[in-house]
């Protein structure tokens, strides 16, 4: 009974969040559009949060819900299909596929087993160290998680950890975690910084540098978080030595005229992403371009029917999902009703600044598990001035609080990058969301305290 009980619980809330959204103009007058909302993201999050649901099903049903019942326009419901970030997704996945089938994942992960291969826990922080590394040369999570969850697959099968091993899921935890959380550190690494920076600009005339970004976050966000993460992939998902390099699996037999092709493609879409600072063109567009260059017949560089039958359209579709709920959230006016409560809530005190940022960061983390990461600054930012008003920090460093909660999350469906990492190897979300509970809750305890006393040495709290 208790087993029926807890499968049929998920179904009765997201019914319960779909009757809300239906019922709320009857009920909240003016506000209903926020009800409304609020009703069609706990439908879709809980469905999804919980596995009750295909992923693609929670989104058509918050698409759906969301268009008829007209919570906000339909540019601002459908937004997630023309952000950059859903383009770079689709890219990446193109990338990783053919990664896979031209060779290049086999052969990056035979070189790296010759570096890292002596031991289970220096694969894992060899995967983590090159994600960090990548982050400064390729300004977008997706496009590193393709780049690497292939390597770490290859590599997986190279050291003896087949479908289903635990250090197969490790390696690919740190291939996927180790190149999204540490470089929130980082300022063009990540698209929920980048979505921080341009709000801040356009409501506030706001300006971040890349150095007193980096300064601020990276040292403990970035170095003391990465070196944290590969501590607990080692622990949670324990692994026996990988296999000596003379036994290792055979390789895939590669054309290496394909691979001359696609590594000729990779290294230039890493060149023109790398300096996207000098000729002004966005990532998510030179992905999309090498994608499509990728996919072209003549160059055999995927499968003939990847498109058809390789192309995870469920993923993309909740993608898409994900990225719009933020602007639904904060064109309905949820986001600024959620902002007063939190206040409320929070009992914010004039001159406890770290306990007032410590309290800023919380409200970040929530706000990302109602959203996406993407969401969190669509929503904060708007909120920054009341949240300074209120704590008495000044408007910097209440913006700068918020990379405390979206570099935090705590479950898969928050993070686009995860999810794609998911799909390219076929782990399921529970390992995941074990690896980034555990990693949140290490970093709420253990980083941010650390981070306050390092943003208090450089003078800003």
């Amino acid at each position: 009974m208790p087993g029926l009980i807890s499968a049929a619980l998920p179904p009765i809330v997201s019914a319960a969040g779909l009757l809300l959204a239906v019922i709320a103009p009857w009920m909240f007058g003016d506000v209903a559009p926020a009800w409304q909302a609020g009703g069609l993201a706990l439908a879709m999050l809980v469905l999804v949060a919980t596995a009750a649901a295909p992923e693609a099903y929670a989104a058509i049903l918050f698409f759906a819900g969301a268009a008829i019942l007209g919570v906000a326009p339909p540019d601002t419901v459908f937004s997630g299909f023309h952000s950059g970030a859903f383009w770079l997704v689709l890219s990446g996945l193109v990338f990783g596929a053919a990664a896979r089938h031209a060779g290049l994942a086999d052969r990056l992960a035979r070189q790296a087993a010759g570096v890292f291969g002596t031991s289970y826990a220096a694969l894992i922080a060899g995967m983590v160290a090159a994600g960090v590394l990548l982050a400064f040369l390729v300004p977008a999570a997706v496009g590193r998680v393709a780049l690497l969850v292939p390597i770490a697959l290859a590599l997986a099968e190279r050291a003896g950890y087949d479908a289903g091993h635990p250090g197969r899921t490790g390696l690919v935890m740190a291939a996927a975690l180790g190149t999204f959380f540490p470089p929130f550190g980082i300022l063009p690494a990540n698209v929920p910084n980048m979505i921080l920076t341009g709000a801040a600009e356009t409501l506030y005339d706001h300006h971040f540098s890349y150095g007193g970004w980096l300064a601020l976050h990276f040292p403990v966000l970035g170095i003391v978080k990465a070196v944290l993460l590969v501590v607990l992939l080692v622990r949670l998902f324990p692994a026996p030595p990988p296999r000596e390099a003379g036994a290792m699996a055979p390789g895939v037999a590669a054309d290496p005229r394909a691979l001359g092709r696609l590594a000729l493609i990779l290294g230039a879409t890493l060149a023109l992403w790398a300096t996207d600072w000098l000729h002004g063109l966005k990532p998510a567009w030179v992905g999309l371009s090498a994608a499509a260059l990728i996919l072209t017949p003549g160059l055999r560089l995927v499968p003939a029917d990847f498109i058809r039958t390789g192309l995870p359209v469920g993923t993309l579709i909740f993608i898409a999902a994900m990225l719009s709920l933020g602007a639904v959230i904060s064109a309905a006016g949820l986001g600024d009703a959620m902002g007063g409560v939190m206040i409320d809530l929070a009992g914010f005190e004039p001159g406890a600044d770290a306990l007032n940022v410590y309290k800023l960061g919380l409200i970040s983390t929530v706000v990302g598990l109602l959203g996406s990461l993407h969401g969190t600054p669509a929503i904060m930012t708007p909120l920054a001035a009341r949240l300074a008003e209120a704590t008495g920090l000044s408007l910097d460093t209440v913006l700068m609080t918020q990379a405390l909660g979206f570099s935090t999350a705590l479950l898969p469906y928050q993070s686009p990058p995860v999810i794609v990492a998911l799909g390219l190897s076929g782990i399921g979300q529970g390992p995941a969301a074990r690896a980034m509970i555990a990693l949140g809750l290490a970093a709420m305890l253990l980083l941010w305290p650390l981070d306050l006393v390092w943003w208090t040495v450089l003078g800003r709290i």
